[in-house]
């Protein structure tokens, strides 16, 4: 999602002071430098921080190796550093993943994050929808390769290329439309074939969002919510804001570091606000519901996708732990719930070649690290910049939110230190 940021903030404070962590206690003996070799284990623990007390680290106490000696990466400076208040990671592994959060949910407070702090996950709702459409695929309810105008009108009917686009052409972004469009009325038209090329868009997600509510009758927060986010028992998760969210929502900030207000939140807020008129709440609108309120409560806000949550490609809000929950269901981890390791396959099969080292499947990015293939997304709202990676051979991953503009920055030096790999993934991003 690239909307324009809304700059109206105090000034910032600096995140706490540093703790160290120390990456070869994510690695195993082996030597090897590869998310492979990701071992879970239990970060330091600030003084008087929710790990320290246990309740961010679940597992943690069965970890009882000492301390090694080192200290890289420390995450408290790179984020004094980037001028980003807060980071919630989680490594996934064979048993418990390790959560832990570091600095503020907003810049000039003493809101700790935590693996409990509700960050948006921005273009990493994008894995949770393809999931959710390849589970609706199994069952009969959708054809990845049916031409997605035999379900739903197409926004430019006369756009003859168009006739072709499939959901897995949107799910893999080969759709030929544009990312985005910002002022009402302006066309929504291909630029190539179908399948021809990679061109990342986030109107084909939306538009097969509209889809996917057309062939079930229920808008796309409850159907997540129903078939994905209760299984999984993602409790703090959802497409759309919802009231018992603001005691751990974190504030977006500026690369600066200055508070900045999340036009999804607010509009949420306004959403809930007027649902008692249509008689549904809101998580059981539809896009067109939305169409219908959105200029009601934000008059000066066009009505297009990029606007409009709950939004499969930007809006979801989640947290480490249950984002860790997801993750840990696709690479079938023990005692997550079954059945999610055989769509991660799905998702993970190849479907279009954008260089040497980077591919898109389903859903995923994907990229070959030292010839070991890895499955990765990033997220890249306004205020909040996120990233996932993950190992389906080895069972591991990292997952890593942040809530400023400069958060790439951090999650980048982050993910290499705990995997002891550079990524190819950062380099096309």
């Amino acid at each position: 999602m690239t909307r324009p940021p809304r700059d109206d903030a105090p000034d910032a404070s600096p995140p706490p002071e540093p703790t160290a962590i120390d990456r070869r206690r994510w690695l195993v003996a082996s030597g090897t430098l590869l998310l492979g070799a990701c071992a879970p284990a239990t970060l330091p623990a600030s003084p008087g921080s929710p790990a320290a007390a246990g309740s961010a680290t679940p597992g943690a106490a069965a970890d009882a190796r000492p301390p090694l000696d080192g200290g890289e990466p420390d995450i408290p400076r790179l984020l004094r550093l980037a001028s980003v208040p807060g980071l919630s990671l989680a490594v996934v592994g064979r048993g418990e993943p390790t959560l832990r959060g570091f600095g503020v949910r907003r810049a000039g407070t003493g809101e700790e994050v935590t693996a409990d702090t509700v960050f948006e996950a921005a273009s990493l709702s994008k894995p949770v929808f393809a999931y959710l459409v390849l589970r609706l695929e199994s069952e009969g309810v959708l054809d990845l390769d049916r031409p997605l105008r035999e379900y739903l009108p197409l926004p430019d009917p006369s756009d003859g290329r168009a006739a072709g686009i499939t959901a897995r052409h949107a799910l893999s972004h080969t759709t030929g439309w544009t990312e985005w469009r910002f002022e009402r009325g302006e066309p929504l038209t291909t630029r190539f074939a179908p399948g021809a090329r990679f061109s990342y868009s986030g109107e084909g997600y939306y538009f097969l969002q509209r889809v996917v509510e057309h062939v079930t009758g229920k808008g796309i927060a409850r159907l997540a919510r129903e078939r994905v986010l209760e299984p999984l028992g993602m409790r703090s998760s959802g497409y759309i804001w919802r009231p018992g969210m603001d005691a751990a929502l974190a504030t977006p900030h500026t690369d600066r570091g200055e508070p900045k207000e999340s036009n999804g939140v607010r509009t949420g807020r306004e959403f809930h606000q007027v649902a008692g008129r249509t008689g549904a709440a809101v998580e059981d609108w539809t896009g067109e519901d939305v169409e219908r309120e959105l200029p009601r409560v934000e008059p000066s806000m066009p009505v297009v996708p990029v606007n409009l949550p709950p939004n499969v490609a930007w809006s979801f809000l989640t947290t480490a732990r249950d984002y860790a929950a997801f993750v840990r269901h696709l690479l079938g981890a023990p005692g997550a719930p079954p059945g999610g390791r055989a769509v991660l396959d799905r998702m993970t099969a190849p479907q279009v070649t954008i260089n040497e080292a980077v591919r898109w499947g389903l859903g995923l990015g994907l990229e070959t690290v030292d010839g070991r293939p890895l499955f990765w997304h990033w997220g890249d709202n306004p205020g909040f910049k996120n990233f996932v990676v993950g190992d389906a051979a080895a069972g591991s991953a990292v997952v890593a939110f942040t809530n400023g503009d400069g958060g790439m920055k951090v999650y980048e030096r982050v993910v290499r230190a705990l995997t002891g790999a550079d990524h190819p993934a950062f380099l096309w991003i």
